[in-house]
This record gives structure tokens, sequence and C-alpha cells, in this order.
């Protein structure tokens, strides 16, 4: 004789239902959790931070060539000076023509009413400053990087 096989049996609809109730609870259960520690996260985004410089507001008069490319994304770095000041051939380095019609190109050019010894114009903001190093962060900024 051969050994019985244990009968299966088929679920009844109680079954199904108390198994349905005890994941619906714990499903609440776990999003009531998740949502309790997620409203007391004050944590901010890291990279989260303010844009440098002041409101453009037109003044110093940049050439209507230069207002094209500042409006296409580029950063012009303006110099008082006849010669151009240490550090800023550096903030320039590789600006070609394909990165100038890409909008990530600094330009420079001489400004000789400008209120400080360099000033760098975007789009929408400029920053004066009196040496190439603290005009780093805004052309970074502006260039996206």
């Amino acid at each position: 004789m051969s050994p019985r096989r244990p009968r299966l049996r088929r679920p009844r609809l109680v079954d199904i239902l108390s198994f349905l109730i005890s994941f619906v609870i714990a499903l609440i259960g776990a999003v009531g959790v998740i949502l309790f520690f997620e409203s007391r996260d004050e944590s901010q985004l890291e990279g989260a931070r303010a844009e440098p410089g002041q409101p453009y507001k037109g003044e110093p008069v940049l050439s209507p060539a230069l207002e094209d490319a500042v409006a296409m994304g580029n950063v012009v770095v303006l110099h008082r000076d006849a010669k151009i000041p240490p550090g800023v051939k550096e903030l320039t380095e590789g600006a070609g023509p394909r990165l100038r019609e890409l909008g990530l190109a600094v330009i420079l050019e001489r400004e000789p009413t400008l209120g400080a010894p360099l000033g760098a114009v975007s789009d929408d903001r400029i920053e004066l400053a009196n040496s190439a190093s603290e005009l780093r962060n805004f052309v970074d900024f502006h260039l996206g990087n």
C-alpha cells in the first residue's frame, strides 16, 4: 500500500479575508511609521545654494553682441584697467566659439567705467570684485559647474 498523500484543502473565504485584513493593517502601519519619521526630518538639500551676485540692472551697459552672449548663458568678465588683471585668463580657459554657441563660455571685455577692478555679468546678475579669485564662485555657478 502506498503512503497516503496529505490532501490539500482549498482556502476558505474566511482565510482569504483574514489575510487581506492583516495585510492592509500592516501596510497602514508601515506607511504611518514612514510618514511619522518623514515629518520630523528637518534636513535640507546639501546642493542648494544662494545665487551669487546682485541683480543686474543694465549698468555697466553691454554691447548688443555681449548682451546676446549673456542671454545665451555665457558670462562676461569685465576689467577696468587696460592691462588684464592676474588670474582672469584662467577664468576664460577653453572658451572657444563652440562653447560660446552653447552658452558655456567666459568672455573677457574691457570696461573703463567699471566701479571695481573686475566685474562678471550673467543674464540677470552682476558681481563686482577686486581679484579674479573672487569671481570664481559666480562664474562656476552661472556656467553650471
